[in-house]
């Protein structure tokens, strides 16, 4: 049991009570099954999936990128809103609506996304922490995340409990973070292939 996942279950823990929400509750808001966070919050079990500590931190108000560190996520992941934050930059061109979104050309993928850039060239910015890996046999449903990328594993960056992944997806890549728990129950290796997925809202463009 290392020191960071001790330290990491009690930070939660002491917030969650300094705020007077319950295991279950807290469990209900986060979307986890509450005997999981008891052990989160005891230590037994390593901090979860990054989306997870990120919501965590919105519910117990808690400083996002501390807690973040806290969690073993290396600085590289660790990241704002900001041109230089960002990891992924993905070129593409304006296509046109479907529906409330706009559809952006990027080479092999039209992305989409919710906001409405004012030129035709853009740039998508996403966050390697924004970004979901699916296996192709996995039968996944991509849900509220409307953009569904193929690619391959090109890369895997090993850090404490994060991993980064790159994705190679033709005409960009894509640096995506995930536990180690996933890494080993997707068994990702050299050339595999993957499905990346995002939200619309989650890129932030630049013109």
């Amino acid at each position: 049991m290392t020191q960071k996942r001790l330290a990491f279950g009690r930070k939660i823990r002491r917030a969650r009570e300094e705020k007077g929400i319950g295991l279950r509750e807290l469990a209900r808001r986060i979307d986890i099954d509450y005997s999981h966070l008891s052990r989160i919050e005891r230590g037994k079990r390593p901090p979860p999936d990054l989306e997870v500590v990120v919501k965590i931190a919105r519910e117990l108000k808690m400083d996002r990128a501390k807690l973040l560190s806290l969690a073993g996520v290396p600085e590289e992941v660790i990241t704002e809103n900001s041109d230089r934050g960002t990891r992924n930059w993905i070129s593409g061109s304006v296509v046109g609506k479907e529906g409330d979104l706009t559809k952006i050309n990027a080479g092999d993928w039209i992305l989409h996304t919710v906001e409405d850039p004012e030129a035709d060239e853009v740039l998508l910015g996403l966050r390697p922490e924004d970004i979901t890996l699916y296996l192709p046999d996995e039968g996944f449903s991509a849900g509220s995340a409307r953009n569904t990328i193929k690619g391959a594993v090109s890369d895997i960056e090993d850090f404490e409990n994060y991993n980064l992944v790159k994705v190679d997806c033709g005409s960009f890549n894509l640096k995506v973070a995930i536990t180690d728990t996933s890494l080993q129950k997707m068994n990702l290796s050299s050339g595999k292939e993957v499905f990346a997925t995002f939200k619309a809202t989650a890129p932030i463009i630049r013109t």
